[in-house]
């Protein structure tokens, strides 16, 4: 016989709640949370508005001014430690004249919700309020707390975000057993798979942004000398550019194609690691160490050699690599003493382990929700606030059952970024039924 909370969700009418996570969406997708500069007060108060009318009690808390944080816990029995569903409410910023639509308009069109956010991260973030709602409309109450936590400053690193209240609220970290955040992609096609794929992430690769100073000496430009400070720097980036680095296949990488390959996922012809990296870019950066040239800097005036030179690199270093020797061994490929570097984010990210009763409990639920799905850990290729909650020791997992076509997933900080409304009804569906099944 089923259980109350078997019952209620039975109950559930999904086209009124897919209607309410529509509108909801529509309406967070305006509030314009770029970062820089953030200003993620505004979010804050509109997720925490919703919460309150539903009757939780709301904390707020703020690292500056504008950058506030959210927190709301539906209490359960204590016979579990709670679970965590965490979000981040900034956006990386659109530049509006490569859109086809307004990116802060929150447009319904083509069977899509239009916006920037609406895969990174704010439409997870409106199924996780959807799934605090539901359990508190339907009186459910867990075995584990229930926590909602809505943070800020994401995208630049997190420092007026989650690794603030690392520092300041510390509690709040330790508290959950698991948490669910962004990272993972429910896809079809992907990697060319005939099935859908459900990629739950248990680590990320981690952050090193580096930028590297050159100094040369300054002079007339209609005299060329051997110390010119840019000319030092282009010597650089074609020295990292030509750097051969060694493919290294993450155990969870590997994992997750043997996964695919035992289910057949690719039908009769399985594509070797080779014909899978040639074919698709980002898995090639599943297996290395990755440096992207990000931004140059350098001069004042066009007849005048300057003194100076600087680049950006966004490097990104695969679970368990060391970022100090990652930087010794740029400092060798560089070989150049007059040139110094400055970090401005490191983190390194441990990883959860795959084998727990909620990857358990994933896969059971997608499987009876979606035929012929595969739930395959995958490391994520950018860095998440997940990496601050396993430093804490919580099993902290990427998973975003919103099934879309994988092209619309590769939409996430470029223009014209949408998700499909028949996605986000997959998506709440599933997230919904994980949690009720793992906290009761």
């Amino acid at each position: 016989m089923p259980d109350a909370s078997q019952q209620a969700a039975n109950a559930i009418d999904w086209d009124d709640v897919l209607a309410e996570v529509v509108s909801t969406l529509r309406e967070y997708l305006r509030i314009d949370t770029s970062n820089p500069p953030g200003g993620e007060e505004t979010a804050a108060r509109f997720l925490g508005e919703i919460l309150e009318r539903e009757g939780f009690v709301t904390e707020y808390v703020e690292a500056a001014p504008g950058r506030v944080s959210l927190r709301a816990v539906l209490p359960g029995s204590g016979d579990a430690a709670p679970l965590m569903l965490l979000n981040h409410t900034d956006v990386v910023p659109a530049q509006r004249e490569f859109w086809d639509v307004d990116p802060f308009a929150g447009l319904e069109q083509d069977g899509c919700i239009w916006g920037r956010g609406a895969l990174d991260m704010k439409g997870m973030g409106i199924l996780e309020l959807a799934v605090m709602l539901l359990f508190k409309r339907l009186g459910i109450v867990p075995k584990r707390d229930l926590i909602f936590l809505a943070v800020a400053d994401e995208e630049t690193g997190s420092s007026q975000g989650i690794e603030w209240l690392d520092t300041h609220r510390p509690a709040w970290l330790r508290e959950p057993e698991y948490a669910i955040n962004e990272g993972g992609m429910a896809g079809l096609n992907f990697l060319g798979a005939q099935r859908p794929v459900f990629a739950c992430a248990p680590s990320e690769k981690g952050p090193l942004w580096v930028t590297l100073h050159a100094s040369g000496t300054p002079g007339h430009g209609s005299v060329p000398h051997d110390n010119n400070a840019v000319d030092r720097l282009v010597r650089a980036l074609g020295a990292i550019r030509s750097w051969d680095r060694a493919s290294t296949i993450d155990p969870m990488v590997q994992r997750s194609i043997d996964t695919l390959r035992d289910a057949h996922a690719w039908g009769d012809r399985q594509p070797s690691l080779d014909e899978l990296r040639t074919r698709y870019p980002a898995f090639d950066a599943m297996t290395n160490d990755t440096i992207s040239s990000t931004g140059l800097g350098g001069g004042f005036k066009h007849n005048v050699i300057p003194a100076d030179a600087t680049a950006t690199l966004d490097c990104r270093l695969l679970p368990g690599q060391s970022h100090d020797a990652f930087l010794r061994n740029l400092r060798e490929v560089i070989d150049d003493d007059q040139i110094t570097f400055s970090t401005q984010l490191r983190s390194e990210s441990g990883t959860s382990d795959f084998d727990t009763e909620l990857i358990d409990v994933i896969r059971e639920v997608v499987g009876e929700q979606v035929e012929g799905a595969i739930v395959t850990p995958l490391p994520t290729l950018g860095f998440t606030d997940s990496r601050v909650l396993r430093r804490r020791g919580v099993k902290a997992y990427g998973f975003v059952p919103t099934l879309m076509d994988a092209s619309l997933a590769a939409g996430i900080h470029g223009h014209n970024e949408r998700v499909p409304i028949e996605g986000l009804r997959t998506g709440v569906q599933i997230l919904f039924e994980v949690v009720r099944r793992f906290v009761n």
